[in-house]
């Protein structure tokens, strides 16, 4: 990814269609939190160049082997036992998505799935989500007080 793909006014960032699955470009959307910490990453990283957003310690282009390693050791260190890979990530963060409150429309198109079936892939929820969620949004919940 890019350094100019990321569009700060707009809040996106702009993913060219040879770097998707679909080979269909589209543009995501980032929280304004996000795009706070990642404009501040490209300030921190600037001195090694202007082209690659994310690289290595040393200056070199993250490739898929490297961010696997990084996620293995953050995992190690953080005491968690499961395997963690990148599109585990990609899953954890579309179930947070809906967990908190957003809608599964939209994650649809922010994960650039074109059928909803693979977002509800995306978004299995255990029972205990579902009672959460349910607890949350019960049409009864603002009836009886």
């Amino acid at each position: 990814m890019k350094r100019r793909n990321v569009d700060f006014k707009a809040g996106v960032i702009k993913l060219e269609a040879m770097n998707t699955k679909t080979r269909k470009a589209r543009e995501v959307p980032v929280s304004s939190k996000t795009m706070k910490l990642l404009k501040e990453y490209i300030i921190e990283s600037e001195d090694f160049g202007e082209d690659l957003l994310f690289l290595t310690y040393d200056g070199r282009e993250m490739v898929s082997n490297t961010w696997r390693t990084r996620l293995h050791d953050v995992a190690h260190l953080t005491g968690i036992k499961k395997a963690v890979r990148p599109h585990v990530l990609r899953h954890t963060g579309a179930l947070l998505y809906i967990m908190n409150g957003g809608d599964p429309f939209s994650l649809q198109k922010i994960l650039g799935h074109t059928d909803m079936s693979m977002t509800r892939k995306y978004i299995q929820m255990t029972n205990m989500d579902v009672k959460r969620q349910h607890n949350s949004f019960s049409p009864l919940k603002n009836v009886f007080r």
